[in-house]
């Protein structure tokens, strides 16, 4: 993939955070505008429609908060081309082989677990906080690494770092 596709996979990313954090926001506020609306007031001392509200209108709040985060994070990805000698490291877009196919990775700082399809390809991001992520950082080509998940080691070997 040519560093001009990863800037388009990247920019592709950065936007779909960015309307999902828009989306929660417009969520959230409406949310914290039923707290106060009428229909919320207590009506006893068992009543807790209002605090039930607010509980989800917080939770709401922390989620905006964490993509914006994420937003940011994203956002300062400096992007590189990778030659067949470098190391698995942020913006390394990774083809694996697992023994049961072929997977093509994007280590990003956010947005895990996230797919996008350039072309034929199927792309899914990891981060390094990931099983994934974790396992590839300073991988190399032909490499390979053990994946943990939920108890269960898979073995993937490192096929190709763009």
């Amino acid at each position: 993939m040519s560093l001009e596709r990863k800037r388009q996979l990247h920019k592709h990313l950065l936007e779909r955070l960015i309307a999902e954090r828009d989306s929660l926001l417009a969520a959230q506020k409406e949310i914290v505008a039923g707290v106060t609306h009428e229909d919320n007031r207590a009506e006893g001392d068992k009543d807790m429609r209002s605090t039930e509200a607010s509980y989800l209108a917080r939770g709401q709040a922390m989620r905006v908060q964490a993509l914006d985060e994420d937003v940011t994070r994203l956002a300062a990805l400096s992007l590189r081309a990778f030659s067949s000698e470098d190391p698995v490291a942020l913006s390394a877009l990774v083809t694996l082989d697992s023994g049961k196919g072929k997977t093509t990775v994007f280590v990003a700082p956010a947005g895990g677990g996230m797919r996008v399809t350039e072309g034929t390809l199927s792309i899914q991001v990891v981060t390094p906080a990931s099983p994934v992520g974790r396992a590839l950082l300073g991988s190399r080509l032909d490499d390979e690494v053990e994946v943990d998940r939920a108890g269960q080691v898979q073995l993937m070997t490192v096929l190709a770092i763009e």
